[in-house]
């Protein structure tokens, strides 16, 4: 039981052993230097800097101090760069996006538009046909007392070359028959 009692406090006062213990600037240059090996470095930091407040002169702990600060600047740097990268890629994609959607709103237009001419070109045969037969209709039904005016043409130069043939016809008969003297 005895025993019990001495290990329970020694093992209680240890935490308070360790807190009144000085450290020296090596510990504390130690300590900072395994946490930033260990890719631990705001930790490194805060133990550094807590060094340099007891330890100011101490050149290892502040070239340490300050190449755990410049990683630090780097890490944040090329966090920024990578954001800034995320972002203009990001607009990118939203663009390259936002263009293949206008590039299908246009073809989409072209094929409503070309559906829509095919639509009117095989309306339009219709309507033609039909205009056709309009057409037909009305050469081949003549009013009673009017004739078309191609008609009215056609005979008027029916006629025209009727007069020519029968002009022709008497100078021909008029110059062979013409008398020269008297006949006795």
């Amino acid at each position: 039981m005895r025993l019990q009692f001495f290990l329970i406090t020694c093992f209680l006062s240890l935490p308070l052993q360790q807190g009144v213990m000085a450290q020296s600037a090596g510990d504390y240059f130690h300590e900072s230097a395994n946490l930033y090996i260990g890719a631990k470095l705001p930790e490194a930091l805060r133990i550094g800097l807590l060094g340099l407040q007891k330890y100011s002169t101490d050149k290892k702990l502040n070239a340490l101090v300050e190449k755990i600060k410049e990683e630090l600047e780097k890490q944040k740097q090329t966090q920024q760069q990578k954001q800034q990268d995320q972002q203009k890629q990001q607009e990118k994609d939203e663009k390259s996006q936002k263009e293949q959607q206008q590039q299908q709103e246009q073809q989409k237009r072209e094929q409503e538009e070309q559906q829509e001419l095919q639509k009117q070109q095989q309306q339009q045969p219709a309507q033609q046909n039909e205009q056709e037969k309009q057409d037909m209709q009305k050469r081949e039904l003549p009013k009673p007392d009017e004739i078309s005016k191609e008609e009215a043409e056609r005979i008027l130069k029916a006629l025209q070359n009727q007069e020519q043939d029968l002009q022709k016809a008497r100078k021909r008969k008029g110059k062979g028959r013409r008398r020269t003297g008297k006949d006795w």
